[in-house]
Formats: structure tokens, C-alpha cells, sequence
């Protein structure tokens, strides 16, 4: 019961705070919107599914969390990176963690986008035609686990990296990703290689087929540059956004369940493949020669 009660506090805090960044970002948004007159529908959604997956967040993560740790700590290289303290070795220290995270976030992703076994669970996020501040959140349940066991771990066998000691660049690092889904026309322009911006992460939601399977860091454009994956924005260019197929995810049910629903159907054609006979193989004829296929299709 402590747990529990520990966990609706936790969903409290952090919902307040999610509801205070939606807020402001929406002000900004409404000064100078990349795609304008949004469906209030599509916001609403997000919204009360942002309510959802905090909660889910705040039962399932600490756990797996505690799970985690005795095995990253028993297992690990730990190789360590502590800066001191002080303004500019903490901004270096959180430099460092963040360019460690986005090199196994953009093979994740980027696995996500390439594997039809995992897009299921990517997908919910790719669908809002609406794409805003309040998309950041909009990841199925399963996404979060997922990215602990495939980016926290691997990150943790690896290094020891000290946590962030300066509370607002913490801050900071925490309220990139509501920052680079914003519905704002605004470019970085020469600079967009250097960081994730609003412009360059829209292009990775476009339904445009140039840009299908780009721009797939969080952080440092630097790591689709160097895979190939690199998409840079024209002048003014801010494309629709949502999934090629346009199906439609904006219901409580469909969001929950669309991954199972998938992953049954591919499963099944799977099966069904299996099962269909083969050519049907004639005996040789009295010369040695091998009968016409009768069964050729």
C-alpha cells in the first residue's frame, strides 16, 4: 500500500508539472503556429493520454528500475565519468550524457522505424496529425519499458556517469523532448546540425515520402549525419504530419490495444504462410527427367 501511495503522490507532482510545461508551450505556440487551426480533438486526446502514461509510468518504471540496478552495478565496465562541480563541467557533464544517450536512443529508434515487429509500439507516436507539445508524451504504455531495457541498460553495463549536480540544467535536459514537438515555425537554420530543433524533428513526423525514415536523434543531428539518415529542412518548410496510411489512433481503445492487434495480424499471416503447401514435387520419368510442376503458381 506505501508503494502505492508513494506512486499517486509521485503522478500528482509530475502531472502538475507536465500540465504547467503544456500551458506555456501552447502560449508560445499560438504566436507563431507551424501548422495552424489544430483540432482541438486531437489536442484533447493527447492530453488525457498524457494523464494515462504518467501514471503507468510512475507504477511500472521505479520497479523495473529496482530491478535493473543490482544488475547493471553486479555486471557492468562502469567506466566513469565525473566531471567536477561548478557550472561548466556540470554543462559538460550533461553534454556528455546527453551525446551517450542519443547514440543508443538513434539505434533504437531507428530500429523502431526499420523492423515490423517493433513499429507496432512506435506507432501511436507517429500517428497525431496534430503534432504539438502535447505529442511528447503520446508513446504506448510498453515504449517506456522497452527503452529501459534496450537504452538504460546497455548505457549502464557500460558507464558510471555522475548525475547532473545544477537542478535547471537538469531541468533543461528533462524538457528537451516537449521542446522539439512544439507547433512553432522556428528554424535553427545553420546551425540544425548541431541540435535537435522544432523544424528538424518534424520532418521525422512528415507523411511527405522524402522524409520517411529520418532525423531520428533526440539530441545531435550530428548521428543521422553520420549513418545517413540526415534530413535538413528547407526555408519554411513545416509538413503535415501523421502515419502514410492515415489511420486514425485517437481513441482511448485503439491506443492501448494497437500493438497487440498488429502483432496478431502479422502473426497470423505468418502462420497461414506456413501452412500453405509447397509445389507439389512429381517422381522423375522413366528417362530421369523431372516432371513439369503441375502446381506452379
Amino acid at each position: 500500500m506505501q508503494y502505492l501511495a508513494d506512486a499517486l503522490a509521485n503522478f500528482q507532482v509530475q502531472i502538475r508539472l507536465v500540465a504547467i510545461i503544456f500551458v506555456i508551450a501552447m502560449l508560445i505556440e499560438a504566436l507563431r503556429p507551424a501548422q495552424r487551426r489544430q483540432p482541438w480533438r486531437n489536442v484533447a486526446f493527447n492530453i488525457g493520454y498524457t494523464a494515462f502514461i504518467v501514471l503507468v509510468n510512475v507504477l511500472l518504471l521505479p520497479p523495473l528500475l529496482h530491478f535493473l540496478q543490482p544488475l547493471v552495478q553486479r555486471h557492468g565496465l562502469q567506466i566513469p565519468i565525473h566531471f567536477p562541480d561548478g557550472l561548466g563541467w556540470q554543462a559538460l557533464q550533461a553534454l556528455v550524457f546527453l551525446f551517450i544517450h542519443d547514440f543508443f536512443y538513434y539505434w533504437f529508434h531507428r530500429a523502431q522505424h526499420r523492423f515490423s515487429f517493433a513499429w507496432p509500439l512506435h506507432k501511436l507516436h507517429h500517428a497525431d496529425e496534430s503534432v504539438n507539445v502535447t505529442t511528447s508524451l503520446r508513446h504506448h504504455w510498453l515504449e517506456e519499458p522497452f527503452r529501459a531495457w534496450l537504452i538504460l541498460v546497455p548505457i549502464g553495463l557500460i558507464f558510471d556517469q555522475k548525475p547532473v549536480t545544477i537542478g535547471w540544467i537538469a531541468t533543461l535536459l528533462s524538457l528537451f523532448g516537449f521542446f522539439v514537438h512544439m507547433n512553432v515555425r522556428l528554424s535553427f537554420g545553420s546551425g540544425t546540425w548541431i541540435f535537435a530543433g522544432p523544424q528538424w524533428h518534424r520532418l521525422h513526423h512528415s507523411i511527405e515520402p522524402q522524409h520517411a525514415d529520418r532525423n531520428f536523434a533526440a539530441f545531435f543531428p550530428i548521428f543521422d549525419i553520420a549513418f545517413g539518415t540526415y534530413c535538413k529542412p528547407g526555408h519554411d518548410e513545416y509538413p503535415a504530419t501523421g502515419l502514410h496510411s492515415r489511420e486514425n489512433l485517437n481513441s482511448p481503445w485503439r491506443a492501448v490495444v494497437s500493438p497487440f492487434t498488429d502483432w496478431a495480424r502479422m502473426f497470423g499471416k505468418q502462420a497461414i504462410t506456413q501452412q500453405q503447401p509447397g509445389p507439389v514435387q512429381q517422381p522423375p520419368d522413366q528417362n530421369g527427367n523431372a516432371a513439369a510442376n503441375q502446381d506452379a503458381r
